[in-house]
């Protein structure tokens, strides 16, 4: 649809796109003279989230994103049913008990419970338990139902509240607006600061009841790790108790040095041991080759010296206490054997074998004593260097020790700051929540934006008036007018023909120019065109065919024939339409049957030449041909110019009728005598009969319905008149209404 055809479209539509806007401004002027007064009071919140002039209790910063939101939490805590519930509550106690309420219920038919004095009784102190509790109502309950219809029935509601309220940040500020419209201006101005306080106390409320919650868990925590860390300490201390360490650096460094020492002596003591051997052995030597000694006694209280004497070094190194008592004795023992053997190397007669006897005693003393020493050297070196190498495993243990002690400590610092900062941030909890402009009752209504509203109506309805008129037309997939035809056929377009009314329609006067009304003059007019470009043409015999029955070729044969004949022109119809004869109807109302086309119609006939050519007179009556030859089948009509050979119908093809026989040279022998020659043809969707008559015709001619859609059949036969090419002169749309002429 181009933007001429809309405009054509939207103009014949003109009343629709008047009536329908003024009806819609009209009755929006209806409602806005109708609407209720709306006041509107507003406050603000300062929520000293973007604020650097308070006093922190800590070093946190905030980002842009964190600060937003904030805000936004702020904001749709503030919109939350808990809030918005207790104003509810105030609102609805402030209209129960005060004389002068805000709102009033009207009837009390909107409520299915009635409003007794014990029942409002009732509510009120609901209300006022619900509030100081800052709980919802619960519907589920029956009693706690009637309260909330009670609310809606007020306005008062969740849901009512919500619509009514505005609350937003003002743009990057610190404030939060907070706006309210109602009916009335007190309404609107409590409604607001009650939000306010109701929110600044359930905030910190809120907040006071997650701090506390939170320090008392942070003060478990702290106690938990407090006792972990303790128990981690006193595992550490007991374990350098038990192993009797306390610096295992200057242990280990005093260990290393006695072992240095240990070694030492022990090397002194071998080299000396090996001298007193040898010493030993020298005297032995000397005293076995003395004399008239009692060797015997003498080795016996030797051994004895002996064995007292290591006894006595084991108990003096490793002895227990009870064996260390007994050293007094041994001592006595050891000095009564020594007497002993004085006695008896003095009794000796040689006094050079008492000698070597002492001198060996002396040395075996010796020995036993170095060896004793070299034995506690070892001992006590063994000890030392296990000490030494069980020093990494006890340094490996106190510092896994130490190391969960720092771990816990830690713990137990980090719950410690923690528990501070929660402590710190409770003492500030809705701090930074103040109310710095209370809501006023506005001395003025808002604006009614009626103009806007009724230039919203007036435009509104005429765009949709536009839309629909528009969605109507391209919903309409009839053709209509030239241009679609050409655009959904692809074939040209040689004229078109308005919609007239065939009743009372009168072809002579029509052109005799007494007929004054737009439709007729309009045919004539497009009819001369059609002339026009059938004389143009420069053709003779045309077929005028249609893809759909009843499309009006008939009609359109005739007038064009009449038209051609105000210029003086010879025409000859042929009503080769044998399946719908409507031009042999039309034309010859009371024809000769034996003359007219049909299957075995004498040959002599449609040769027609010289005299027996002319065409017969008809009365009206009767269609007696006259002339000397009764072959003749070509009759007179009624317009003077204008012949017709009509057909008598049937079924029968054309090429069936006219089998056997020279139709073209039938068309060309009254081509000679005619100027023009029409023939009708049915419809292609239904009848191959235009088709077998293309061969005798110059041109074709294809006639459709302005009121008609193209279905698949027309489609095929479109493509077959496309198929024909040079014989095709164009189409012709007919019943083309008047308004999708022009405007």
């Amino acid at each position: 649809m181009d933007f001429y055809l809309i405009l054509r479209t939207l103009q014949r539509r003109l009343w629709v796109l008047i009536v329908f806007p003024l009806i819609a401004v009209a009755c929006a002027v209806f409602f806005v003279l109708r609407m209720d007064k709306i006041y509107s009071s507003y406050a603000h919140l300062a929520t000293g989230f973007t604020a650097d002039d308070a006093v922190r209790l800590n070093d946190q910063s905030s980002n842009s994103f964190e600060v937003n939101t904030r805000f936004t939490n702020v904001i749709e805590s503030m919109h939350s049913m808990p809030v918005l519930s207790l104003v509810s509550y105030k609102l609805m106690l402030h209209d129960l008990e005060n004389e002068t309420p805000f709102r009033k219920i009207e009837d009390n038919k909107a409520l299915d419970f009635p409003l007794t004095e014990s029942f409002l009784t009732k509510a009120k102190e609901a209300f006022k338990s619900q509030a100081a509790e800052a709980k919802p109502i619960n519907t589920s309950d029956p009693f706690g139902y009637q309260l909330y219809e009670l609310l809606k029935a007020y306005g008062y509601d969740y849901e009512s509240l919500s619509e009514d309220f505005n609350i937003k940040r003002l743009t990057t500020s610190d404030f939060i607006s907070v706006d309210f419209s109602s009916e009335n201006p007190f309404l609107s101005a409590m409604a607001v600061n009650t939000l306010c306080q109701e929110f600044i106390r359930y905030n910190k409320v809120l907040k006071g009841d997650r701090s506390s919650e939170s320090i008392d868990f942070l003060e478990t925590l702290v106690r938990d790790k407090k006792r972990v860390l303790d128990e981690k300490e006193a595992l550490l201390n007991d374990f350098k108790v038990n192993n009797n360490v306390f610096n295992y650096g200057a242990e280990s460094e005093s260990k290393i040095a006695q072992i240095t020492e240990y070694e030492m002596n022990k090397e002194r003591e071998e080299k000396n041991i090996n001298a007193l051997r040898l010493s030993l052995a020298q005297l032995n030597e000397k005293i076995q080759s003395g004399a008239g000694l009692n060797q015997q006694e003498v080795i016996q209280i030797n051994q004895r010296i002996i064995d007292l004497r290591r006894r006595i070094t084991d108990i003096t190194n490793t002895g227990t206490e009870a064996e260390k008592a007994t050293l007094g004795r041994l001592r006595d023992e050891l000095q009564l054997e020594a007497s002993r053997l004085d006695l008896l190397n003095q009794a000796k007669e040689q006094d050079q074998l008492v000698d070597l006897t002492k001198e060996r005693d002396k040395v075996k003393l010796d020995l036993e004593i170095a060896q004793s020493n070299l034995a506690s050297a070892d001992l006590a070196l063994r000890r030392l260097k296990y000490d030494v190498s069980g020093f990494a495993t006890k340094e490996a243990k106190i510092s896994e020790l130490q190391r969960d002690v720092q771990v816990a400590s830690d713990e137990y610092l980090d719950a410690q700051d923690k528990l501070n900062s929660s402590r710190n941030k409770a003492l500030g909890v809705g701090s930074s929540l103040r109310q710095i402009l209370e809501a006023q009752p506005s001395l003025e209504p808002e604006p009614s934006k009626g103009i806007l509203i009724v230039a919203l109506a007036g435009i509104g309805s005429f765009v949709i008036c536009i839309v629909v008129l528009l969605l109507i037309e391209f919903a309409d997939m009839s053709i209509r007018i030239p241009i679609r035809l050409e655009r959904l056929t692809g074939l040209s377009t040689i004229g078109s023909l308005n919609q007239i009314k065939i009743k009372g329609f009168d072809l002579r006067k029509t052109f005799a120019a007494k007929a004054t009304d737009r439709e007729s003059t309009t045919f004539v007019h497009f009819l001369r065109k059609l002339r026009y470009e059938i004389q143009k043409s420069d053709k003779k015999v045309f077929l005028v065919s249609s893809t759909q029955p009843y499309v009006g070729k008939s009609f359109i044969i005739i007038c064009l024939s009449y038209t051609l004949s105000l210029v003086n022109k010879k025409i000859l119809i042929i009503d080769t339409n044998f399946k719908r004869n409507s031009l042999t109807k039309l034309l010859l109302p009371a024809p000769d049957n034996r003359k007219l086309l049909k299957r075995g119609v004498d040959e002599k006939a449609l040769l027609l030449n010289g005299k027996n050519g002319e065409a017969q007179e008809t009365n009206g009556t009767t269609s007696e041909p006259a002339g000397e030859d009764n072959h003749n089948i070509i009759y007179k009509t009624e317009f003077k110019g204008v012949d017709i050979i009509g057909n008598i119908g049937g079924t029968d093809s054309p090429s069936e009728i006219l089998a056997g026989r020279d139709f073209k040279e039938m068309i060309a022998n009254l081509s000679e005598q005619y100027d023009y020659i029409f023939l009708e043809g049915p419809s292609i969707n239904e009848y191959s009969d235009s088709k077998e008559l293309i061969d005798y015709v110059d041109k074709v001619i294809a006639v459709f319905d302005a009121n008609t859609n193209l279905n698949p059949l027309d489609r095929e036969s479109i493509t077959y008149l496309k198929s024909i090419k040079e014989k095709y002169l164009g189409s012709v749309l007919n019943k083309v209404q008047l308004k999708d002429l022009s405007v």
